[in-house]
């Protein structure tokens, strides 16, 4: 069987390749110039600097394969299982790229066909199969036996709208009622060497911020650069504050904390950081549309947690066939 997923978040490439070794023909849609979605790793001036999700966990057995297939691939290794100073944290391994949190989602797609900057115009059922097709008059069009969208749900909702589809009412009102957080990402350049010690990460210094971390300590990155994450709350206050006053307030708190200047900052603002209301199973399949929907949105936050999303799509669509 043919088929499209679009999004190459860790949902849609875990389910892209689950599809993959079942013996299907997948092709891999992503609006952006990599792959990896949240698990994103920027360089800059030599550094590399994870910006979104920083670790991943593996509980359920089902992707125990795959971490030790990461491992052996030099993809992944554990970061760390003890968090110095919280104690209300279990002690458990969060595992990390080698290079970076991209890693792991290039890994799987090594022998994937992957269409990138490719943004989805709209998709259309027609004659049994889908068409997906890009933006723009020239723009490359698609088919496949059945699809997959592994995007953030507003933006699913914005294509079925563009596209005039629908599903069955209750179906619309348990996705137009998801909702997320945002986050505003800080991350750049230090001009010295931090004083954060191993693992490199300090949680909830403040109300404003969730997460501040040293990509040098961590491991990833040959200069020393910072990524800092402001919590939910501070996010929305200052979301729409131009980026100069936006870190007013972060730089001296990173200054402080890691005993070091900031040499070279940017912002990233995570519109869909956290699904803070999911549609309430771990993905949605639909055999009469040829249609399957997953994302952290339906499996929860945590990247495990969306990678079991696209596993249980691809096995929901493998039973069918």
């Amino acid at each position: 069987m043919k088929l499209i997923v679009v999004g190459a978040g860790i949902s849609g490439c875990i389910c892209a390749r689950r599809l993959l070794d079942t013996g299907h023909e997948v092709t891999v849609v992503e609006k952006g110039r990599g792959v990896g979605g949240r698990m994103s790793t920027r360089r800059m001036n030599g550094a590399a600097i994870d910006h979104g999700a920083q670790f991943f966990t593996i509980r359920d057995n089902r992707l125990l394969g795959y971490l030790q297939e990461w491992r052996n691939g030099d993809s992944v290794v554990e970061w760390y299982d003890h968090v110095p100073n919280r104690s209300d944290l279990t002690d458990h391994s969060r595992f990390r790229g080698v290079l970076g949190m991209t890693d792991p989602a290039k890994h799987l797609l090594r022998n994937v066909k992957v269409e990138k900057n490719f943004f989805v115009e709209f998709i259309k059922w027609s004659g049994g199969s889908w068409t997906v097709k890009e933006a723009g008059t020239s723009g490359r069009s698609l088919q496949a036996d059945h699809l997959v969208l592994t995007l953030p749900v507003p933006q699913m909702l914005n294509l079925f709208s563009r596209s005039n589809f629908e599903f069955k009412p209750e179906v619309m009102s348990n996705l137009k009622n998801i909702r997320y957080s945002r986050c505003l990402a800080l991350y750049g350049l230090l001009d010295r060497v931090s004083s954060i010690p191993y693992p490199g990460i300090i949680t909830h210094p403040t109300p404003q911020v969730d997460w501040l971390a040293d990509n040098q300590v961590k491991g990833i990155s040959q200069k020393p650069a910072f990524t800092l994450h402001a919590s939910a709350k501070f996010s929305d206050e200052i979301w729409n504050v131009p980026d100069k006053d936006a870190v007013l307030s972060l730089v001296p708190l990173v200054e402080r904390l890691m005993q070091a200047k900031i040499s070279e900052w940017t912002i990233h603002r995570w519109h869909f950081a956290k699904p803070s209301v999911t549609f309430g199973e771990s993905h949605f399949h639909s055999p009469e549309s040829r249609l399957s929907l997953a994302g952290d949105s339906f499996g929860g936050e945590r990247i495990e947690n969306a990678a079991i999303s696209g596993w249980e799509a691809a096995e929901s669509i493998t039973q069918v066939v």
